[in-house]
C-alpha cells in the first residue's frame, strides 16, 4: 500500500511505504504530522518484549496519539495483556522489558483509555493514549507482555498506530 503525503509545496503525493503524513515546506523536509502504523505478531512469554516495531521514531518529535487494536485474538491463556513502551535502547531479542510505558495501565497520569493494559481476549479490543509524549532521542517502540502470556497457543497480532509531530519519518531499523 503506498504512502500518501500532503505538502504545501506539492499538494497530495504518493510515495513508497505506508501511512499518511502532513508536511510543511518541501516533501523532502518531512516536517509535520506523521502517522506510523504497523501490525506485529506477538511472541508468547512471561513479562518480556512481545514485539518491536520495524521503524524508530525521530529524535525531538512529540507523540500525540498512540493506539493498539487486537487484529488476531489470543487463545489458550485465561488472561493475556500487553502494553506499549518506547526506549532509546535497541533491545536484542525478547530478553528485557523495555523503556517507558506509553500505552497501558501504568502510563503517567492515567491517560490510557481504558485505564488498563490491552486485553488480547477479543479481536477489535482497543486501547488509546491521547497525551503529548516527548521523544528526546531516536526511540524504538516495543509491545510488551503485561504479565505471563506464555500460555497463549496461537500467534496473536496487534495493529499499533502512532501519530507524532516532528521532522522526519520513522527510520527502518
Amino acid at each position: 500500500m503506498p504512502k500518501v503525503v500532503y505538502s504545501d509545496s506539492k499538494g497530495l503525493v504518493q510515495e513508497a511505504g505506508a501511512g499518511f503524513g502532513f508536511v510543511t515546506g518541501t516533501v523532502a523536509d518531512k516536517i509535520g504530522l506523521h502517522l506510523y502504523q504497523e501490525e506485529v505478531t506477538l511472541t508468547k512469554a512471561n513479562a518480556k518484549v512481545a514485539a518491536r516495531l520495524s521503524k524508530s521514531l525521530p529524535e525531538n518529535s512529540v507523540i500525540v496519539h498512540v493506539s493498539a487494536t487486537v487484529a488476531t485474538a489470543a487463545s489458550g491463556a485465561s488472561t493475556a495483556n500487553i502494553t506499549i513502551h518506547d526506549d532509546a535502547t535497541l533491545v536484542a531479542g525478547t530478553n528485557n522489558q523495555a523503556g517507558d510505558e506509553i500505552l497501558g495501565e501504568d502510563v503517567t497520569g492515567d491517560v490510557t483509555t481504558p485505564d488498563n493494559d490491552l486485553s488480547l481476549a477479543a479481536s477489535g479490543n482497543t486501547a488509546v493514549t491521547n497525551s503529548a509524549i516527548s521523544v528526546g532521542s531516536n526511540v524504538y517502540v516495543y509491545v510488551n507482555n503485561a504479565g505471563d502470556n506464555s500460555g497463549i497457543t496461537n500467534s496473536p497480532t496487534v495493529v499499533v498506530s502512532i501519530l507524532y509531530a516532528g521532522k522526519g519519518e520513522p527510520a527502518a531499523i
